[in-house]
């Protein structure tokens, strides 16, 4: 038991997924694997299902709140109906409106990451990018959220050919450090949970794994909370009402309630995705561009064309790019921010498919595990170059068509009414930062020296299936997708 929950945490490889399920006896090169009451499917029609056209059947449950409620409480990403709802009523108009705050917030935080980007540069030496972008999204998810945000981008980095492994990707020192670790560590455990599924208790018969982080994390965000609470009850002792174009979320959050836990919960949910998923795009992206320097060169010209050499990118600047947007698309294809998810049914449901077979039978309290990752990587959807990093594919109109005629092949950000909200703002973020960087680089050259030792890709890929064969790096997932010890480069002036 105790060698299955190590391979667990430390081989499970993102694009090797195939391989590792495998090894327990699971064929995933079929559409879908029945085991008992729960279904591991890479059927777009089912994922449509689940999401869409019968989304009242299916619920997170309460395995959601008993694996990770220490951690996001009954926020959005726990809840489930009427709770779900309401949390999401909360969080969703911050998210799903374009703000030109939000573009200030990007500017101020990528200077400053261009800024260590030009000194690291000057010195040829690599830089871990992964560990630099969640930083830049650090930043400014907590000045989006709070107002306010730690120095992040201060604080002390991982050394080249010196660094160690961190939780997810090289470690940090210092008390930021010391956050980032437990916000990631606890990640890490809750993915666990959730793939030795009734088993993890054993896995924690000492002590619950998650509550040393929990409270790192507590010390690091109640303070805030509980000031923005007491200033809102001066506020309203005093009757002062503040009536601003733009609140922040913690502000928002303290007018509609008191209770600290609820204002906490929900902020963390939204830090965690706003962080991570941004900081995995970003990281996969300057990765590839990294492989395939052509595309570099392409977006970089097509950056000069609509922004010229220094100029910022705004809304409507960044939408007449359209090999940005494919170049972003062609990275979530390839590496989707949620590379798989987990519902369970309600009650009895019919699931339909493409083949023209009939549906598949799923009882009450089943469980729904898809794959969005080798979705997104069929080659009977995405043709025998289905493996390939081709932005190409998305300026491609008879490539378009199909989509548009199965547009449920594509759901980086899921789909339905538990898409993910922060859509907007993670594709801007991104497109902010790349426009930036690629003003200041030609390109970016990949260190793998660099990685730290046990997080370079084992020599046995190179034999090994799809993208195994080439990739540089060591893909893995958490809740999100990220880079094992992190992704290591040169800036190229």
């Amino acid at each position: 038991m105790m060698r299955f929950a190590k391979d667990l945490r430390e081989g499970y490889i993102l694009q090797a997924m195939g391989e590792v399920l495998d090894e327990y006896g699971v064929d995933t090169l079929n559409t879908r694997i029945l085991w008992k009451d729960n279904i591991i499917t890479r059927d777009d029609l089912h994922m449509r299902t689940v999401h869409q056209t019968q989304f009242e059947s299916f619920e997170r449950g309460a395995e959601a709140a008993e694996k990770m409620g220490t951690f996001l409480g009954r926020g959005i990403f726990v809840a489930d109906r009427t709770e779900w709802k309401r949390e999401r009523a909360l969080i969703r108009p911050f998210l799903n409106k374009e703000r030109i705050s939000d573009f200030d917030i990007f500017q101020e935080h990528a200077d400053r990451t261009l800024s260590i980007l030009s000194a690291t540069a000057s010195t040829h030496e690599p830089i871990d990018f992964q560990d630099l972008f969640a930083r830049f999204t650090l930043g400014a998810a907590s000045s989006f959220l709070l107002g306010t945000s730690p120095d992040a981008l201060g604080a002390p980095r991982p050394v080249p050919y010196k660094a160690k492994m961190g939780s997810k990707g090289a470690a940090t020192e210092g008390q930021l450090g010391t956050f980032l670790y437990s916000f990631e560590e606890i990640q890490v455990t809750i993915s666990l949970r959730w793939r030795l599924n009734t088993f993890f208790p054993l896995y924690e018969f000492k002590g619950d794994h998650t509550l040393p982080h929990v409270d790192v994390i507590t010390k690091f965000v109640k303070p805030t909370v509980e000031e923005a609470l007491e200033r809102k009850k001066q506020e309203r002792e005093q009757g002062v009402e503040r009536h601003r174009a733009e609140r922040t979320m913690l502000e928002n959050l303290v007018e509609i309630t008191q209770d600290e836990e609820r204002v906490r919960f929900g902020l963390l949910n939204v830090l965690m995705a706003g962080r991570d998923t941004t900081a995995g795009l970003l990281t996969f992206v300057v990765y590839l561009l990294a492989m395939y320097p052509a595309v570099a060169k392409r977006l970089r010209e097509e950056i000069f064309d609509i922004c010229g050499a220094n100029g910022h990118p705004t809304h409507d600047l960044i939408r007449k790019m359209p090999y940005m947007n494919a170049a972003l698309n062609e990275t979530l294809r390839l590496f989707p921010g949620a590379p798989m998810g987990i519902r369970n049914s309600i009650h009895e449901v019919l699931l339909p498919t493409a083949d023209g077979t009939p549906p598949l039978y799923l009882p009450g309290k089943a469980r729904v595990t898809w794959l969005t990752l080798h979705l997104h990587r069929r080659k009977d959807l995405w043709g025998e170059d289905a493996d390939e990093f081709d932005p190409e594919r998305w300026m491609d109109p008879a490539r378009l068509a199909r989509m548009d005629e199965r547009p449920s092949m594509f759901v980086p950000f899921l789909s339905g009414p538990r898409a993910c909200p922060g859509q907007v703002f993670a594709l801007n973020e991104a497109s902010f930062m790349l426009v930036r960087l690629l003003q200041r680089f030609s390109g970016f050259e990949l260190v793998p020296e660099a990685i730290p030792e046990g997080a370079r890709p084992p020599p046995q890929w190179k034999e090994g299936k799809g993208r195994q064969r080439i990739e540089q790096v060591w893909p893995s997932t958490a809740f999100t997708a990220f880079v094992k010890g992190g992704m290591w480069a040169r800036p190229l002036p």
